[in-house]
């Protein structure tokens, strides 16, 4: 019986293309340029009102929460604990020099007292500084602005600054800085800085 010799078959395999699976089929290629518009501009605008949108509850926090000398929405537009340090950084002789006696022994222990104006800045007397100031009126219906400007500056991502200008006297200037405070979305007021007749006109 003669010996039988197989032969040895060679695979081959034909690997399709993502253009060949669909040739010839009704399937036609999306514009992929314009589906990468389409994604980032909306990420765009997404962001923009992650970054933005909190603003306009801001803004609503502000102007109605003093018209109405509402503590609760004065708190949720103004973060008072960081306020009260810018102001209190700006009140007159905080940067005095203090000089020690050398031959005092308990001078590197002594308490200093600095005579410095405290301004306190609370939902309490917010309004009643505001019209010290010369931004506000108290009428016979509550509250009201007086004529001022109203300027934004220094605007970023995560800040801004808001000038407000007595119409009046335009030395009378208060500078809001306003800021994402804890959360993306939380804008809240976390500085005030005042012009020097400001200062003067509220501490007299």
């Amino acid at each position: 019986m003669a010996d039988t010799k197989q032969k040895e078959g060679k695979i081959v395999r034909t690997i399709k293309t993502h253009n060949d699976v669909f040739e010839g089929t009704a399937y036609k290629k999306q514009n992929n340029v314009l589906r990468m518009v389409l994604f980032y501009s909306t990420c765009a605008i997404v962001l923009v009102l992650v970054s933005y949108g909190g603003l306009l509850v801001e803004r609503g926090h502000l102007h109605d929460g003093i018209l109405k000398n509402s503590a609760e929405e004065m708190m949720d537009g103004i973060n008072f604990d960081k306020t009260n340090r810018t102001i209190l950084a700006q009140m007159p002789g905080i940067l005095d020099t203090i000089e020690k006696d050398p031959n005092d022994k308990y001078a590197a222990s002594m308490d200093v007292v600095v005579n410095s104006p405290k301004l306190q800045v609370s939902p309490e007397n917010l309004n009643e500084l505001l019209i010290k100031g010369g931004f506000m009126i108290k009428t016979a219906d509550g509250y009201e602005y007086t004529d001022l400007d109203w300027k934004t500056a220094n605007w970023s991502y995560s800040h801004l600054s808001v000038i407000l200008t007595s119409r009046s006297n335009p030395e009378l200037v208060l500078t809001l800085n306003i800021a994402k405070d804890g959360s993306l979305l939380i804008w809240r007021v976390v500085g005030a800085i005042m012009s020097k007749p400001l200062i003067d006109k509220i501490l007299a």
